[in-house]
């Protein structure tokens, strides 16, 4: 496996224009198989390749991920696995050089390309790493002596949105695994600098950081603007909460002296059909929140503390402005602070229920089955207001909830000793770079990017099992995880992948040199070491 042999496959990747929830979306998986398919391998063992339809909530896309699976020569259940995703951000930011985004020789002009670097949306981010796991594959399955272990690769789509495609391949692996195999560890070849933003040349991850997206639904009173202190504006509470949450340094969650940022609001808006005079009596706010220690139950405690300080700074507010508008000479109505009241999704679904009597989980799932396709927050957010609106509790109040999608926070400095061995098989790995190439790696705790990994790697409890499902709308209508086939898995993780720049930028690139030319035999050790340290 060379530049010669690896470079032409990415450029054929890249100018697959596999945007997330696009039509072309799953080409990539398709142009893998295809290549694959012709190797001897594969035409005697037709189902150890598999293109697997997995569920793509709320598109009317169909999305296919890519599996393939090798065989040590002399059998064995120890498998490394390896993941990767296809799919690519859009390409509004290329502005009017967009019809060429896909196009490296002609960004390459564009760019004024060096001979080490390689312009195109995904060159990076990550067709490089899809091409050379694939180039992997094709070694092994023509030389089965390379490696003592299986290899298991599997490429999805829709990383970049809400992970359907990795969700819907874990009921494959685990079956693989329920069959015999023993997988020792995930290994992903997201690039670098995707991972640890400002830094460049070789980096090694050894976890990944949680995600979960806080929500907030606000319930006011209306009211015509000229009685205005007759109502309550949702969207006071509503623009309270974010004013508290957005970089809140209290709600943060460092591990082991290093802090990622706080929570940063994605979304705040009122509800309402039409326009209105009318003080606004519906309003939502949501939020990134990236996790290293807290779980949900956790960040619902927070919520909740946010949402109380949001809706009594909002009573404060209006009492100030009424009273300071008497001075002036105002006459209208006078404002009543009312009682702040703060529900979970979860209560509030239990006072809709008791309301509605047995028939009410049957019309909720009928609800959230009928919405039309979109956005999986739009439509969590359109639950949440049906069942505050069948709930009966008094406003004004606050509910609080999570939207999808949720990413469970990987380590391995666990102390296991899987962990362990991944752990030391990455160290010496970083040694053979600076010891062979005279390149300095850096080792890198989380993967800040977010990625798949979460979904192999992830520990899941009951508990937060049990807080999510209590507190996400649409929860296996709208959003479903594979939650036995997670626990199941829970494997070590490992982040080898490519160098370049500027992901999801117009400006994406690769760096060829130890991309192509390093990169590649790192990993073929790197599985080499797991397997001789996992036991």
């Amino acid at each position: 496996m060379d530049r010669n042999y690896l470079l032409p496959l990415i450029k054929e990747l890249v100018a697959a224009p596999s945007v997330t929830e696009s039509a072309e979306e799953s080409l990539p998986g398709e142009i893998i198989y295809s290549r694959l398919s012709g190797l001897s391998y594969f035409k005697e063992r037709p189902h150890h390749l598999m293109l697997v339809d997995t569920p793509l909530e709320g598109s009317p896309h169909k999305l296919k991920s890519l599996i393939a699976r090798v065989d040590a020569a002399e059998k064995t259940p120890r498998t490394v696995l390896m993941i990767g995703h296809y799919d690519v951000v859009d390409v509004k930011c290329y502005g009017e050089i967009a019809e060429h985004a896909f196009d490296t020789e002609k960004l390459a002009e564009i760019f004024r390309a060096d001979a080490d670097t390689l312009y195109g949306r995904g060159t990076m981010d990550m067709k490089c790493g899809d091409a050379i796991e694939t180039a992997l594959i094709e070694e092994f399955a023509k030389d089965r002596s390379i490696f003592d272990v299986n290899l298991v690769m599997a490429l999805v789509g829709d990383e970049e949105n809400s992970s359907a495609g990795m969700r819907g391949v874990l009921p494959v692996l685990f079956e693989m695994e329920r069959e015999g195999l023993d997988f020792l560890a995930a290994l992903n070849t997201e690039p670098g600098e995707a991972g640890q933003s400002g830094v460049t040349g070789p980096m090694v991850f050894l976890g990944t950081l949680g995600k979960l997206m806080p929500g907030f639904y606000v319930r006011g009173r209306d009211a015509h603007v000229g009685n205005c202190y007759d109502g309550f504006s949702a969207l006071l509470a509503a623009s309270r909460a974010v004013a508290a949450a957005e970089g809140d340094p209290c709600l943060a969650d460092p591990a082991r002296g290093v802090c990622q940022p706080s929570w940063i609001c994605l979304d705040m808006g009122a509800l309402r059909d039409v326009y209105s005079v009318t003080v606004p009596d519906k309003a939502y706010a949501y939020f990134n929140c990236f996790t290293t220690n807290n779980g949900p139950a956790q960040i619902m405690e927070q919520m909740k503390g946010v949402a109380l300080r949001a809706l009594e700074e909002s009573s404060g507010q209006l009492e100030a402005s009424y009273k300071s508008l008497l001075s002036k000479g105002y006459n209208g109505s006078a404002f009543s602070a009312p009682e702040p009241a703060v529900y979970t999704l979860g209560e509030l679904t239990e006072l809709a229920a008791a309301r509605a009597g047995e028939a009410f989980d049957a019309e909720l799932r009928d609800f959230a089955a009928s919405l039309p396709p979109g956005d999986m927050r739009a439509r969590g957010i359109k639950v949440v207001d049906f069942i505050a609106d069948r709930s009966g509790a008094e406003p004004p109040y606050a509910a609080v909830f999570f939207l999808p999608p949720w990413l469970p926070v990987r380590t391995d400095f666990t102390g296991s000793p899987r962990d362990a061995a991944v752990v030391g098989a990455a160290r010496e790995i970083e040694a053979e770079c600076a010891e062979k190439y005279g390149l300095k790696m850096t080792e890198v705790e989380f993967f800040s990017g977010l990625c798949d990994l979460s979904y192999v790697g992830g520990k899941v409890s009951e508990g937060d099992i049990a807080a999510l499902a209590e507190n996400m709308p649409g929860w296996g209508e709208i959003y479903s995880l594979p939650l036995k086939e997670m626990q199941a898995l829970g494997l070590p993780v490992i982040n080898l992948g490519p160098s370049g720049a500027a992901p999801h930028r117009k400006e994406e690139r690769l760096y060829l040199s130890y991309s192509l030319d390093v990169l590649p035999e790192l990993l073929k050790k790197l599985i080499a070491k797991i397997s001789q340290k996992a036991r």
